[in-house]
């Protein structure tokens, strides 16, 4: 039996006298496991196979790109010379797009901050930076003040406010201007954050929320595989009209003060300027955050809705009484227009021009206060947000305050217009602002005084050496050569500006816009005169005399010439300001016109020639290189 056992236990045998195999056994569990794993691990590999290899070749990519020389600059400065910087062009590329035509102000900066200078940084949009004229504007005349006060000292005022920007592009700029070693960043910003970049897109996806989404756009925006790309979709596309900024594009895009996806704005705008604080806390720089002022009194809102949840009925009965009191008022029976206002403010209180026509019935009847109150919500309701409105200046004031003992120190320049807007009974309007935001040369020093004594002591500047007593308003403009034309010019940019949308729905627009374009047709007319004229130049004169080597008092100098025909005597201006702002092609193209028209054509074409090495893609000088060369 044991033998047979043994036997029967060996195995069966083939015909052929080989065994035959047995039936395979059942993997153990710790075998399933083990093979489990491996198949993870393959699967692992072959992912990451699958990504790592694509990034690779991407980034090998992008290193040839970048070693070739193609693309360009994202930071805000770049190379002039072994010592010195200068803005770069094409720095609103990555956040505006490729065909953007928007540039920073024309800077040289020296790399290393001389000894004893106190480099001064102004960051924020078109308002901050002086639109239309950046030559007029409040840094310019800060830095009149602070030298006439403090002839001790040497200061650097760097204008790196950029217009059609805000807080996600200011940020980077910070960044990038703290690396120059500034002693002060001067932060006026607000009014672009509800209607500009990355503001919330009514119709489609909506990534205003996602903050960081967005800085990571920028990043990628800024990459030269990203740059040849848009390039290369540029040239084989023509861009789409519908996304043309004409009045219908505006009308798409209101949005009311209290939709949810406003909530986003002003999330991202207090994350902005809280970075920005830590950025210059990082740098050692102190940092002057203000309020911003806006024109209350004499700007319409760009467009006004509804409440939402009006009936039929009572929207009908609202009309009714808004039309009364329109007509009301028109008829200048402003008693009546204001009891018919307050009627409809009782069914809808969030219609931004009945705030307006409210407090203009107000003002008219010597209700000051409350006027002021009306215009501040018309500006608050207004469904093209373009104006900071109060929520964004708290927002301001409440990071000053969580701030202060990190050096930030804090001013309400909202509240130092308004001041200044005394005669107006402190509603500022149309003597401070030539539009909604854009301050006159009086709006723009009343700016800069606001600023002087936050300056002054955030720099440890000491007691003033004039006694505290202010250059005046008119001495700040003969230093800075702001002329009778000068500021026809202003106007007449302003009304070009205002001819075009978002401003075309607005209260009383063609009536508005005729009348001052009419104006300023009687002012150019009136000023043809040779003493208009030669009092220009004895101001200028006297500009340069002072400010020898300002490169934009010779820049508008040399326009005054122009203008009037005078191309030769142009020239010579032209010349110094290329001198002193090598590195900004509009002064050529500028030297080159007067050149030519002055005989000088071979010295002409040069010019465009170097603006052009400057910038390839600068259309004027293309241009007018086509338009000269045979």
């Amino acid at each position: 039996m044991h033998r047979k056992r043994r036997l029967d236990a060996r195995p069966a045998a083939s015909a052929a006298g080989r065994p035959i195999a047995s039936e395979p056994s059942a993997p153990s569990t710790r075998s399933l496991t083990w093979l489990r794993q491996q198949g993870w691990r393959r699967n692992l590999a072959r992912a990451g196979l699958v990504i790592l290899a694509p990034t690779l070749v991407l980034l090998a990519l992008e290193l040839a790109l970048r070693l070739s020389g193609f693309g360009d600059p994202v930071h805000f400065f770049v190379p002039w010379d072994r010592d010195t910087v200068t803005t770069n062009r094409r720095f609103l590329q990555r956040f505006a797009g490729y065909e953007s035509a928007l540039s920073p102000c024309p800077v040289l900066l020296p790399v290393h901050k001389p000894a004893s200078t106190r480099r001064i940084v102004v960051l924020g949009e078109s308002a901050a930076q002086g639109s239309p004229a950046p030559a007029f504007g409040f840094a310019r005349i800060l830095e009149v003040m602070l030298q006439q006060q403090y002839p001790g000292h040497r200061f650097e005022v760097l204008n790196a406010a950029v217009r059609g920007v805000n807080s996600h592009v200011v940020l980077p700029i910070a960044r990038d201007c703290a690396d120059y070693s500034p002693d002060l960043f001067l932060v006026y910003m607000g009014n672009n954050e509800a209607a500009g970049l990355y503001a919330p897109e009514p119709e489609g996806p909506n990534i205003t929320p996602y903050r960081h989404l967005l800085q990571w756009r920028q990043s990628l925006n800024g990459t030269r595989l990203a740059q040849g790309f848009h390039r290369l979709a540029h040239r084989l596309f023509q861009p789409d009209p519908k996304l043309e900024q004409d009045m219908e594009f505006f009308r798409r895009h209101r949005l009311r003060a209290d939709d949810p996806r406003r909530a986003a704005v002003y999330d991202n705008f207090r994350a902005n300027l809280g970075d920005l604080c830590s950025v210059a806390q990082r740098a050692n720089t102190r940092v002057i955050l203000s309020t911003v002022a806006v024109n209350l009194g004499d700007f319409p809102p760009l467009a006004s809705l509804n409440r939402v949840g009006l009936t039929p009925a009572q929207l009908e009965q609202w009309r009714s009484y808004f039309s009364r009191g329109a007509t009301n008022e028109t008829l200048g029976r402003f008693a009546e227009a204001i009891t018919n206002y307050l009627a409809a403010k009782t069914l809808d209180d969030h219609h931004a021009e009945l705030h307006f026509r409210l407090g203009r019935c107000l003002r008219a009847s010597g209700g000051f206060d409350q006027a002021r109150q009306s215009f501040a919500l018309a500006r608050d309701w207004d469904a093209l947000q373009f104006r900071t409105d109060h929520r964004l200046n708290q927002i301001t004031r409440e990071i000053a305050a969580a701030r202060q003992n990190a050096g930030v120190v804090f001013i309400d320049a909202e509240h130092a217009i308004a001041e200044a807007a005394d005669p107006e009974h402190g509603i500022p309007g149309s003597r401070l602002f030539h539009d909604h935001v854009h301050l006159t040369f009086d709006g723009d020093y009343a700016l800069a005084s606001a600023f002087l004594p936050a300056v002054a002591k955030a720099l440890n500047l000491g007691e003033s050496a004039q006694n505290q007593h202010l250059p005046t308003r008119t001495q700040c403009a003969e230093a800075l050569g702001l002329s009778a034309w000068d500021e026809l010019g202003l106007a007449t940019a302003i009304a070009r500006s205002t001819a075009k949308a978002p401003f075309l729905d607005q209260l009383d627009h063609a009536r508005r816009q005729t009348t001052i374009e009419a104006e300023l047709r009687e002012r150019t007319d009136k000023f043809q005169q040779p003493n208009d004229f030669q009092s220009c130049l004895d101001l200028y004169r006297n500009a340069l005399t002072r400010r020898p080597n300002d490169w934009q008092v010779r820049h508008n100098y040399g326009n005054l010439l122009t203008d009037f025909g005078q191309h030769a005597r142009a020239v010579p201006e032209f010349t110094a300001a290329v001198r002193a702002m090598p590195a900004f092609p509009p002064l050529r193209v500028a030297l080159a016109r007067a050149l030519w028209t002055a005989g000088k054509r071979e010295d002409a074409i040069k010019q465009l020639e170097a603006a052009l090495r400057l910038d390839s893609r600068y259309g004027p000088a293309r241009d007018a290189l086509a338009q000269l060369q045979p």
